[in-house]
């Protein structure tokens, strides 16, 4: 996994870049699976609650580890995309925080 962070023109952390390179195998069918995992950790931002944010990690943990366990992704690569959803969920947790619906479900 690399990251980057993107600065503006004042100096100050704007965006954070990471690349995960996925390696597996599978052709066509672990293709798609990779493709359904992106899509699952894309629909984080979507989650209105804290519960529905917890409800959709525990999907992308599930969906991961078995893409690992097919052979369409790789031990290391699986964990980089664990590492980088946990991130993002814990994103969205101080979103839905900060809107005050932190305990709704």
């Amino acid at each position: 996994m690399r990251s980057k962070t993107i600065i503006n023109s004042k100096g100050e952390p704007q965006a954070t870049r990471i690349e995960i390179p996925i390696k597996g195998a599978g052709g066509a069918l672990g293709m798609q699976a990779v493709t359904k995992l992106t899509a699952l950790i894309s629909g984080l931002k979507n989650k209105k609650t804290e519960y529905d944010i917890f409800q959709q990690f525990y999907t992308i943990q599930g969906y991961a580890m078995c893409c690992r366990d097919s052979g369409f992704l790789e031990h290391e690569s699986t964990n980089d995309i664990l590492k980088m959803a946990e991130v993002l969920a814990d994103n969205e947790i101080i979103r839905v925080q900060a809107e005050g619906k932190g305990g709704q479900e």
